[in-house]
């Protein structure tokens, strides 16, 4: 199975903008005082650092 050079581009690409908003998810979940808001916050941006690291692997590997 192989992927065209264009496809891994743009896989590279959503990878780099999740990885901006898993940043500001995480700073806007620092500021807020409810703490289980926070904790669903922080929990949605290490799912998404999750989907990105597939993304990464699926980049270089296939």
């Amino acid at each position: 199975m192989s992927i065209d050079p264009m496809t891994k581009m743009n896989i590279s690409l959503l990878a780099i903008f999740f990885m901006f908003v898993c940043n500001f998810l995480v700073i806007f979940a620092r500021k807020l005082q409810n703490r289980m808001l926070s904790f669903a916050l922080k929990t949605i941006a290490f799912l998404l650092l999750l989907s990105i690291l597939f993304m990464i692997i699926l980049v270089l590997f296939v």
